[in-house]
């Protein structure tokens, strides 16, 4: 059985392929998380299939002279993975933003982690 990491992962490559090929997101999360009935997994698909487009508002809500579509899918698909985790306060913001910040540092560019880090903190403070 996976652990949380590598879900956060799998569900991070699934809005990936979600946001790439504009598939559905429930295909996505079909197609890389079957069989995963695990409880965190359950939460985070009905959090994202229900929250995306909010969430992407007020991901947008925090970037600086950016817009979320500039953004780097991957970075665009962490971001959005670790929002809906945040908003549901299923584990400490500090844990979930490390995590973030270690995809990022895997599959982003050298320094994505660095923004990465600055806006899930930004976001963090206006919603303490």
């Amino acid at each position: 059985m996976p652990n949380r990491h590598e879900y956060r992962e799998k569900i991070v490559f699934s809005l990936y392929q979600h946001l790439l090929l504009h598939k559905d997101l429930n295909s996505c999360f079909d197609d890389n998380l079957e069989n995963d009935e695990d409880e965190f997994v359950s939460s985070m698909k009905e959090d994202l299939l229900a929250n995306k487009d909010s969430y992407i508002s007020e991901i947008a809500k925090h970037l600086n002279k950016w817009s979320f579509d500039r953004l780097n899918l991957v970075e665009q698909a962490i971001l959005l993975e670790t929002v809906s985790e945040i908003s549901q306060g299923i584990n400490d913001r500090a844990v979930v933003i490390d995590e973030a910040v270690i995809m990022a540092k895997e599959y982003c560019d050298e320094d994505a982690y660095k923004y990465i880090n600055g806006v899930l903190d930004h976001i963090c403070s206006r919603s303490q």
